[in-house]
């Protein structure tokens, strides 16, 4: 999009602390140590914080302004959480120290190993040159009523066009909102250097479950490994929810009801660069954490599966066979850190956990289903 910048500026998300073996202090920096080697960083390039918000016992900031806090309120499964919270400094520091190595998709897929919740994600379109859609002509638009949106409220409207406009959509304990801004005088107030001559932001604000949801999206939809930065098609998603967020029409109608009828405002239309409106993904409460893993495994698991199924020529008993096999060998190299994981979705089940001797002794049971399905009698 010429003239037009797509970002990802704010992404937040917890996670559960799975080492209660550790003390408090060593779980906090063994997590530390985790998006440290990640992140590629020297402990020099690490400060604690000598307090931290959100009740969260250690804060940590990773390079300048990545912040991890550990510690924190305990989930409904009694584990204690951990935040990982990266502003618009953080988003853009991210990709300065994984340049090359890692995009947002492979970022995601990281941090999907936590089990994370995310808490929200925002998703940007910053309008450099006002070449289609000028603020004062969307304000105008906005006062005649001329718009249909997702949105149940009315529209807050703060400011002028020449002092500075915001344009409100949804609030800010909603799963989903849309601020429409005038970027260039909020950093110009805040005193800080602006090349551009123009900027307007749309910020997508996702929060709750609607976050969770988004991510899940851009993982599953939108994957584009032609991009360097989000290995994400994030142009389209952002294009696509704005417009499902926000219908700028040609003309007004009396009747509010059938306003949706009419025809969207060619300039818009222009500014978006595409003529599908999307549908953002509904969010859905999950019950566990174990549930965000099935999320994202098993859609990629399903093509594996189908894989075995057609090698063993749709053979039940084949198929079985393989299963065991493949569980056996990748159970033989569980590492602590996962076994912990798994007695974590055992006690979200309220199922008992597993010892190194217990879950030993699964492995021998699976192997002994192994060796009598391999019998020949």
């Amino acid at each position: 999009m010429e003239n037009k910048r797509i970002i990802i500026d704010y992404l937040s998300l917890t996670f559960p602390q799975a080492y209660n073996n550790l003390s408090e202090r060593n779980e906090a920096y063994l997590i530390l140590d985790m998006f440290r080697e990640y992140f590629k960083l020297d402990m020099c390039q690490i400060e604690e914080s000598n307090y931290a918000v959100n009740n969260y016992r250690y804060q940590f900031i990773l390079s300048k302004y990545i912040i991890l806090r550990c510690a924190g309120p305990m989930n409904a499964f009694g584990y204690r959480t951990c935040q990982l919270e990266l502003k618009g400094e953080g988003c853009r520091e991210f990709e300065r120290l994984k340049e090359g190595e890692a995009t947002w998709y492979d970022f995601f897929e990281f941090l999907m190993g936590f089990n994370p919740t995310f808490k929200r994600l925002d998703v940007t379109i910053d309008d450099l040159s006002g070449k289609e859609i000028k603020m004062k002509y969307l304000f105008d638009k906005i006062e005649e009523g001329c718009y249909t949106s997702i949105f149940k409220t009315e529209p807050k409207i703060l400011g002028t066009v020449k002092r500075g406009l915001t344009i409100d959509f949804g609030s800010r304990n909603a799963m989903s909102e849309l601020c429409i801004y005038d970027k260039l005088n909020q950093q110009m107030t805040l005193g800080k250097k602006v090349e551009e001559d123009y900027w307007t932001r749309y910020e997508m604000r996702f929060r709750q479950g609607k976050a969770d949801s988004v991510v899940l999206d851009l993982l599953e939809n939108y994957q584009d490994e032609a991009d360097d930065v989000y290995g994400i098609n994030l142009k389209a998603f952002a294009t696509k929810a704005l417009y499902a967020m926000l219908d700028i029409k040609e003309n007004n109608k009396e009747d509010k009801a059938h306003l949706c009828r009419e025809a969207t405002d060619h300039k818009w239309l222009k500014f978006l660069e595409t003529s599908e409106k999307g549908i953002l993904p509904r969010a859905v409460a999950r019950k566990s954490n174990s549930e965000t893993s099935y999320n994202f495994i098993m859609p990629k698991a399903k093509i594996i599966l189908l894989l075995w199924f057609v090698e063993a020529k749709c053979n039940k008993k084949l198929f079985e066979e393989r299963l065991y096999h493949e569980l056996f060998t990748l159970l033989s190299d569980t590492s602590r850190m996962q076994l912990k994981r798994f007695n974590q979705f055992m006690v979200e089940r309220k199922l008992p956990t597993y010892t190194d001797e217990s879950f030993n002794d699964l492995l021998k049971e699976i192997s002994q289903i192994i060796e009598e399905g391999e019998l020949p009698f």
